[in-house]
C-alpha cells in the first residue's frame, strides 16, 4: 500500500459492513479495531457502541474518527469531557455541534485559545439561552415519552401548633382551677 493512501467509500467490503445496522457486538469491536480509518469512522457514528469501544475510538490516532466520536449523541459524558481536551479544531467543532454536550464543557470551550472554537462555543451558549429547556433525561430515554407533569397538590392541612411543654420548676405549684 502506498504511503498516504486512503480508502474511498465503497472501496472496501468492511466499509459497507460497518454501515449495516444489524451488527453484533463482537463485529462492532472487530471493525473498530481494524486498520481502515474510514471503517472506524463509520463505527464511531453508531449509537449502539459498547463503552470500551467508545473509549478506544475517542483515543484514535485519526482526527476524523475522533470527530465522529465527538459528534455521537450516545457518547457518555466522560468521553465528551476527554474529547474537549483535543487540540484539533475539527474534533472540537463536532463536539460543539453535539446536542447532548454538557453546558459546563461548552462554557469551558468558550475560553479556548483558538478564536474559531471560542466563537462556536459562544454561539452554542447563546443558542442554549434562547432555546427552551426540555430537561433531557440522558439516563432513561425510553421513559421520556411517558413523563407527565402535574401541579403540586397539598393533600392535608398543616397540623395546629402544639403547645410547648416545659419542665416543672422546684417550688412552683400551678394554680388550681375553681
Amino acid at each position: 500500500m502506498a504511503r498516504g493512501f486512503t480508502y474511498a467509500d465503497g472501496a472496501s467490503e468492511d466499509v459497507e459492513l460497518a454501515q449495516r445496522q444489524d451488527l453484533g457486538r463482537s463485529q462492532i469491536q472487530a471493525l473498530a479495531a481494524g486498520k481502515n480509518a474510514l471503517v472506524r469512522e463509520h463505527i464511531a457514528r453508531r449509537t449502539d457502541l459498547p463503552l470500551g469501544t467508545m473509549v478506544a475510538l475517542a483515543h484514535d490516532k485519526n482526527v476524523d474518527v475522533r470527530a465522529a466520536m465527538a459528534g455521537n449523541e450516545s457518547a457518555t459524558a466522560s468521553i465528551l469531557e476527554h474529547l474537549a481536551g483535543d487540540r484539533h479544531v475539527a474534533v472540537l467543532h463536532a463536539l460543539l455541534d453535539n446536542p447532548v454536550l454538557d453546558h459546563a464543557i461548552a462554557e469551558r470551550l468558550a475560553f479556548h485559545r483558538k478564536d474559531e472554537v471560542r466563537a462556536r462555543a459562544v454561539r452554542r451558549l447563546d443558542a442554549a439561552l434562547e432555546a427552551p429547556d426540555h430537561g433531557r433525561d440522558h439516563g432513561v430515554p425510553e421513559l421520556r415519552e411517558r413523563v407527565t407533569y402535574a401541579d403540586v397538590v397539598h393533600l392535608y392541612e398543616e397540623p395546629p401548633a402544639r403547645p410547648v411543654r416545659t419542665a416543672p420548676v422546684r417550688g412552683y405549684r400551678p394554680a388550681e382551677e375553681a
